[in-house]
């Protein structure tokens, strides 16, 4: 047994091993995708959430092109831009122009950081666990654990309720969504970890200064830091009266953190409040909390070890403790809360909940705590092999939105020549999802929250590429939406039956295969 919050540093090994091991299990599907291209397809790198991994290659490209202030790519408006996507922004940067070498760092930065939070997250653990094969275990579960959301998915009810299974699509609520597809999300919990055991250690400013880090990345993730820590100190107030020197510590220490760690959150609040595009694009970006039965479904094979070992933990340490239950009380009230982005606000979570639930699988009699702790380790995992064969059954088979046609990237590769930065190109949605992801053009529309006025503009964009409208709407959407290349292949001609070369003031300039670009004529 070590003692809880010290690791010996053969443990740092076993970690390492173990976390390269995830970070290669992740990143298999990947190489089978790059392995599986053709000629006439092309792996476009991202095999969950495609549509917003363009969005954050087109994130990549601005910082590729020398920005610093990030601009919504999938939207007409003029735009001053802001402080936000530092981290993707910067990887941009380091990548360069190439689409493909902005791909390249962007799974580099998942492993590296994918590696540093497993890292951290044994830290985490460490501090709730003394015996090594409870933190093994418990590392085992943050990496690779999920829910019984497996369970609707099997039985065809995959849509209960109105969503998925939280674990299939919630990265903070799950660990092992980041590791398989978001670098941000890893690094940003990565330092919203280091700041709580910074926080534990009573070094407040390193804790303050790691959690301006999280708001350069991710700043609603700092919220949830102020409520927990503020929660805590409130409990500490009430249980360590009438002599409370360690509440007035606690609470100078919240303070420094909160005045370190305010500065990018109170600019984010301010800019989203001020600036009427992007506040339409908060508005826009809706993430709500599922139904609270999703949640108990997912946490669900956790919750009767963590009540179990919740009495282990305030035998031992009653402050840490009181830790975990101001935080699972603050649970409700922050995924509820009425902001956009509700759903996110669950962060970090699962590390606690699982720490705590492997000390109670740790109090259960001998005879029975085998063949329990195999009964939920591998009911947990169940989801992540399905998340996983998902992915690979997807980079195996050739097709859209995993894979981009040939001809529509020869297009891109022309656009990216010959268009001047910052234009903007009309085309269907699932097209224009891609043209800032591989082009220095802005898409009139091609993502949900990022395409401002999303609702209005889809219907004009169908009609352009219908013939029954008149080419007075049309030149009309190309002045307002400030349009200087039209797109055309089998997206657009889904739209409708219009053939822009009949157009006068649309001028053929390249073509691959069933795609084609037109330039508005002066």
């Amino acid at each position: 047994m070590t003692a809880m919050g010290k690791i010996a540093s053969h443990e740092w090994r076993w970690v390492g091993v173990l976390a390269a091991a995830v970070m290669v299990f992740t990143t298999i599907p990947y190489l089978v995708g790059v392995a599986s291209q053709t000629d006439a397809w092309r792996f476009g790198g991202f095999l969950i959430g495609a549509e917003d991994g363009n969005s954050y290659l087109a994130k990549m490209g601005q910082g590729a092109r020398g920005a610093w202030l990030f601009t919504l790519p999938y939207t007409s408006e003029p735009q001053q831009g802001a402080l936000i996507y530092g981290l993707l922004l910067l990887l941009g940067k380091l990548a360069g122009p190439s689409p493909t070498t902005q791909m390249l760092v962007y799974h580099l930065a998942r492993l590296a950081f994918g590696v540093a939070l497993l890292l951290v997250s044994y830290r985490f653990l460490a501090e709730f666990l003394p015996r090594i094969s409870q933190r093994r275990l418990g590392l085992v579960l943050v990496a690779l654990g999920g829910g019984l959301g497996w369970v609707l998915v099997l039985a065809g009810r995959a849509w209960w309720l109105g969503s998925l299974p939280i674990e299939f699509y919630s990265p903070e609520a799950f660990t092992f969504l980041s590791l398989y597809g978001f670098p941000h999300l890893l690094a940003a919990r990565c330092l919203f970890l280091l700041s709580l055991l910074a926080f534990w250690r009573g070094r407040a400013v390193w804790a303050g200064l790691a959690l301006l880090g999280v708001s350069l990345i991710q700043p609603l993730y700092v919220l949830v830091a102020w409520v927990i820590l503020s929660l805590h100190v409130i409990v500490l107030w009430l249980i360590h009266r009438p002599h409370p020197p360690a509440a007035r510590r606690a609470t100078w220490h919240v303070v420094l953190i909160g005045l370190l760690s305010s500065p990018i959150v109170l600019y984010t609040v301010g800019v989203m409040s001020v600036d009427p595009l992007l506040k339409q694009w908060n508005a826009q970006n809706i993430l709500p909390t599922p139904h609270p039965a999703h949640y108990l479904l997912g946490y669900g094979l956790w919750l009767i070890p963590a009540a179990l070992g919740g009495r282990v933990l305030w035998r031992r340490n009653r402050t840490l403790a009181w830790f975990v239950i101001g935080w699972a009380i603050a649970v409700p009230f922050l995924i509820y809360a009425p902001l956009t982005t509700q759903r996110r606000l669950i962060e970090g979570f699962q590390l606690p909940l699982v720490a705590v639930a492997v000390l109670g699988l740790t109090v259960i009699g001998r005879r029975w705590r085998k063949f329990i702790v195999l009964l939920v380790t591998s009911a947990s995992l169940l989801t992540t092999v399905l998340l996983w064969a998902g992915g690979l059954n997807a980079a195996r088979t050739p097709a859209e939105p995993a894979f981009v046609p040939a001809d529509q990237r020869a297009v891109f590769v022309w656009l990216a020549e010959q268009a001047q930065t910052n234009q903007v190109a009309l085309a269907a949605f699932e097209t224009g999802n891609r043209v800032p992801a591989y082009t220095p053009l802005t898409a009139y529309i091609g993502h949900g929250p990022e395409s401002l006025f999303l609702a209005e503009k889809q219907p004009r964009v169908i009609a352009f590429y219908q013939s029954a409208t008149s080419d007075a709407e049309r030149l009309r959407l190309i002045a307002e939406g400030h349009i200087a290349w039209v797109l055309f292949g089998p997206h657009e001609r889904a739209y409708g039956d219009f053939d822009p070369a009949t157009a006068a003031y649309l001028q053929w300039r390249f073509a691959s295969g069933a795609y084609s670009v037109y330039e508005v004529a002066p």
